[in-house]
């Protein structure tokens, strides 16, 4: 995935929160 503009970390952070948390649901379906 490719982004135009850097994100901040705390929103990476935030991103990156959420996509675990994604992927941990998808995973225990």
């Amino acid at each position: 995935e490719e982004f135009e503009t850097e994100i901040p970390d705390e929103e990476a952070e935030k991103i990156t929160t959420v996509q675990l948390a994604i992927d941990y649901i998808n995973q225990n379906l």
